[in-house]
């Protein structure tokens, strides 16, 4: 039993697959939509992309995937947070106190249950805080 001579077999480098693979994907109409969306609102796809990782983080680093979901939801809600507390008094007495220290309560739970994320949360609304004085 004697082989014949092995045909040399084309393998392409892993550089060239991925250039491949590239070209493939860029012809793809939904992958190109997709790029075009990245492309036109670059902050909410950087914040998508960090609030994925931040998920995915907190199921290995509860504390530290958290903080990163913080400063995402921080940066996206500044504003309402800061008025809520600018007009926390008045939010009472509108919800009444039952609702408030139910509310309270349930807040300080989730503390305690994600602190990461509040500590996240509180950091980016500081620092917006800081950039709007210093802006105005």
């Amino acid at each position: 039993m004697t082989n014949g001579p092995e045909e040399p077999k084309e393998e392409l480098s892993t550089k060239e697959k991925l250039s491949k693979k590239l070209d493939s994907l860029k012809k793809n109409e939904n992958f190109e939509g997709l790029f075009e969306y990245a492309q036109a609102h670059t902050a909410d796809t950087i914040a998508y992309l960090l609030m994925i990782a931040g998920i995915i983080w907190i199921l290995f680093q509860n504390f530290y995937g958290g903080v990163l979901v913080g400063l995402v939801a921080g940066y996206y809600f500044h504003r309402e947070v800061i008025q809520l507390v600018k007009s926390f008094e008045q939010f009472i007495e509108e919800q009444g106190l039952a609702r408030s220290l139910i509310m309270g309560g349930t807040l300080f739970a989730l503390f305690i249950m994600a602190p990461g994320i509040f500590v996240g949360a509180a950091i980016m609304i500081g620092l917006m805080l800081i950039i709007k004085k210093e802006s105005s």
